[in-house]
């Protein structure tokens, strides 16, 4: 009898061993495929990270390129408009196209207040159609075109709207131009809109 319980003993300890051998075998495994994934998923965003200039290289490299016009071809009429209106009224300004909100509207330095980061962050990306500074390179007036294709994108007027307000705290003029607006009614409404806030200026 002792002999039969010393072997069903030996037989449950072999069991088990071989059990519990198993099992750490299974875990290792799960543990290794793991380890490889994470690995793979480390190594895939390190390769497609595009914060690092040599991917960056790299995925301009593996692609075609080719230029386009940065301006539309109903806006270039607009452009043209502008620039002989500066050189005719405003020989000491310049203007520039398609420019980053971010790159000309700041908010106050308050790196510990969120709303900061969060109103720079909601137009800094936003570019206007034509900015105009003056010959100290401030930005006087900003001019947008709206044309046949301003109302394609469903959220044109929400994406506006933030332009508008941004603008307007920034005490930067806005000046809407509509679609087919003639070259001589474009002077007329640049001069207008120039004439009022010099005329702010002038008394504020």
């Amino acid at each position: 009898m002792e002999k039969v319980i010393i072997l069903l003993a030996i037989g449950y300890a072999i069991g088990f061993y071989v059990r519990d051998r198993r099992a750490k075998e299974v875990v290792a495994r799960q543990a290794a495929v793991q380890q490889q994934e994470d690995e793979r998923r480390r190594q895939y965003r390190q390769e497609n990270d595009l914060s690092d200039p040599q991917n960056q290289l790299r995925f301009i490299d593996e692609c075609r390129l080719k230029a386009v016009p940065p301006v539309n071809r109903e806006a270039v009429r607009v452009l043209y408009a502008i620039d002989e209106w500066i050189k005719d009224r405003q020989p000491d300004w310049r203007f520039a196209f398609e420019v980053a909100m971010g790159g000309f509207i700041k908010t106050p330095y308050a790196p510990d207040d969120p709303r900061q980061k969060r109103a720079f962050n909601s137009y800094s990306g936003k570019r206007v159609d034509f900015l105009l500074i003056d010959r100290f390179g401030n930005p006087v007036l900003v001019v947008e075109y709206n044309g046949s294709g301003h109302d394609l994108s469903r959220d044109a007027d929400a994406r506006m709207a933030v332009k508008r307000l941004a603008l307007q705290k920034a005490d930067i003029p806005l000046l809407e131009i509509p679609e087919k607006m003639g070259k001589s009614d474009i002077f007329a409404a640049l001069s207008e809109k120039v004439g009022v806030f010099e005329a702010e200026e002038r008394t504020g």
